[in-house]
């Protein structure tokens, strides 16, 4: 069976490997990680399902609900990104860079995790405003480069149902991380924003995979 699931709301789901090795050893379950703008496609042999009690939804969360009578949907298609995409990328790195040599005095952007100091000083003092959609993805693009580069993520051209999506890579699984719009979509719904948590709860995450697939092999 495959997990498809697209819901971006902090904290609404998480299973971790660690938490259920047991479970994992016993049951062979594969791992579910929803977290925002991070898609797992994993695949379970058995799926264990607790019975719970009512939800309350989010407007985020009523945006992505998937209907339990929904149609399956075809698995998306990944590739390398296109001359355009890779384009749009540079565009998005160079406006940002052109922001913070304006109004931060910071000529350079390292592509490592000294960026995200720079990134946070953009957040933390209200340079860019809320309703500047484009601005934040481009914000996000630059986080996207610490992420692909601290943790061996790759950019790809994501195609789904919804349409094409710039997206990160780990390794050739199927799991991606969709960092062009993670600030922006946290803007949108006025929820907090710290890239160093949202690196570190990624770094996690994907740490947590490999040892999985050192373990299992590829999920």
């Amino acid at each position: 069976m495959t997990i498809n699931s697209s819901l971006s709301n902090p904290g609404l789901c998480k299973i971790m490997l660690d938490k259920y090795a047991g479970l994992a050893e016993s049951r062979k379950m594969r791992s579910i990680l929803l977290l925002p703008g991070f898609l797992i496609l994993s695949v379970m042999p058995a799926l264990v399902v607790a019975e719970a009690g009512p939800v309350t939804l989010t407007p985020e969360d009523l945006e992505n609900y998937q209907f339990a009578d929904r149609p399956k949907s075809s698995p998306a298609k990944v590739k390398d990104l296109n001359i355009r995409q890779k384009f749009i990328l540079d565009s998005h790195r160079q406006g940002t860079k052109d922001l913070m040599i304006r109004r931060l005095g910071i000529v350079t952007l390292k592509q490592d995790k000294s960026d995200l100091d720079k990134i946070q000083r953009l957040v933390d003092r209200s340079i860019i405003r809320r309703s500047d959609v484009e601005q934040w993805q481009a914000l996000g693009v630059v986080f996207g480069d610490v992420l692909a580069a601290e943790l061996n993520l790759h950019w790809v051209s994501y195609q789904d149902e919804r349409g094409h999506s710039k997206a990160l890579q780990w390794k050739k699984t199927r799991n991606f991380v969709f960092p062009v719009t993670m600030l922006s979509r946290r803007v949108q719904y006025k929820q907090e924003i710290d890239v160093f948590a949202i690196f570190d709860q990624i770094e996690s995450d994907i740490v947590d995979f490999a040892r999985y697939e050192e373990l299992h092999g590829h999920i």
